[in-house]
């Protein structure tokens, strides 16, 4: 064992002294980091005062922290997410997209007045004159280029309203290339400022250049599979409260990625999506809509996640989200790899003997279709009951206290 970690000591320090030779230790926070000459075919710059523009010492600054602070992070960080510390606590600082995803932005940008040598904040400026800034012409005349999920049902008032949310934080001359920037990148920081008020998302505290800060809510579901059977239970009802209520506000939202590492958990035990990036909006109130509740069938698989846009963005209300959370979290065939056999694994035998029905519930609600060919699917029904009987449950502690 001893030889094996010298051979690994070996072979590796040589690659960390290089690295560090080449490009230093720690890597800076500044206007090369957040691409800032790429304005304003960028996400904004409200928060730059306090991310470049560091001079004013009355300004409270952000920083790299932890790992983040080492430039050989950037070789392994894929994902663009660093963790960032301020006055204000500990946040996430995000570039919403691979480095390669951002170049692809560009060349589409430049690729529609098809020039070979392109500046793309000139490109995008001359589309916002060209069409007297308006939003809804250039996203319609330009489908390739904006393929957000937030847009794919292309329902009018869907964009109007992500639109007038983003104008509320956003008053500068530049605002619409910021959101038509973030619009075809990741348009999650539109999302989680637009429907903020849910207490579903973090607070999106501002912009600078190509990245986004977000409050840090807290270790994600995956981090937590270990805890006690009560608070995954308590996990379990928030998701499907949360189901509930994309399923039925103004503006549907419906989770098209359920991953546990997509959410996480506050200091106060509140549940809330961290990566809102795959979310569709549907607006019910579009005339021409099928009124009758479009039931998720699972075509095409029926061990993992399937879903039809098309469908979705048919129908005025459909089980979609609880599909996806009962099927995708909490039954005991979960696809997710984090945890496959499900949030609500191994119950104590008190719950077992008290709600017998609990598992029934659970799978009733996970599953593609009802078991019974001559009924119609009972997986909402399902889950309405399994989240009363959850919160009987999380009482039951209380009461014996």
């Amino acid at each position: 064992m001893r030889n094996k970690r010298r051979i690994l000591f070996v072979c590796v320090a040589p690659l960390i002294l290089t690295l560090y030779i080449l490009y230093g230790w720690n890597q800076q926070l500044d206007g090369e980091f957040v691409e800032l000459p790429s304005c304003p075919a960028c996400y904004g710059q409200n928060l730059c005062s306090e991310i470049v523009q560091h001079h004013n010492s009355v300004v409270p600054r952000i920083e790299l922290s932890g790992i983040s602070r080492l430039k050989v992070s950037k070789f392994v960080n894929l994902k663009n997410v660093y963790y960032v510390s301020s006055e204000k606590g500990v946040a996430v600082l995000k570039k919403l997209a691979h480095n390669s995803e951002l170049c692809e932005f560009d060349r589409k940008i430049c690729d529609i007045n098809k020039r070979i040598h392109c500046n793309v904040s000139e490109t995008l400026d001359y589309l916002v004159k060209k069409s007297n800034n308006d939003i809804k012409q250039i996203v319609g005349q330009h489908p390739s280029v904006f393929t957000s999920d937030g847009i794919v049902c292309n329902h009018s008032r869907v964009l109007q309203y992500l639109y007038r949310k983003y104008t509320e934080m956003d008053t500068g001359p530049d605002k619409q290339h910021h959101f038509l920037t973030m619009l075809a990148i990741n348009f999650e920081p539109l999302l989680i400022h637009a429907f903020h008020h849910t207490n579903w998302f973090p607070a999106l505290q501002g912009m600078c250049g190509r990245v986004i800060v977000e409050d840090y809510v807290g270790p994600t579901l995956s981090q937590l599979s270990h805890v006690s059977w009560l608070e995954r239970a308590d996990f379990a009802r928030q998701l499907l409260e949360m189901a509930q209520e994309f399923s039925s506000s103004e503006f549907r939202l419906y989770l098209t990625d359920v991953s546990l590492d997509n959410f996480a958990v506050d200091k106060e035990g509140k549940v809330k999506v961290i990566d809102a990036e795959n979310i569709v909006l549907v607006d019910p109130s579009v005339k021409g809509l099928e009124t009758t509740e479009h039931i998720n069938k699972g075509v095409g698989c029926m061990d993992c996640f399937s879903f039809s846009y098309e469908d979705l963005c048919g129908h005025t209300s459909t089980d979609h989200n609880f599909f996806a959370i009962c099927k995708g979290m909490l039954s005991s065939t979960a696809y997710s790899q984090d945890l496959p056999v499900g949030l609500l694994h191994s119950p104590p035998s008190w719950v077992i003997d008290v709600y017998p029905s609990l598992k029934t519930d659970v799978e009733d609600c996970a599953g593609h279709i009802s078991r019974n060919i001559h009924h119609l699917p009972r997986r909402r029904e399902a889950a309405l009951h399994l989240h009363s009987q959850l919160v009987n449950i999380l009482r039951e502690p209380l009461l014996m206290h």
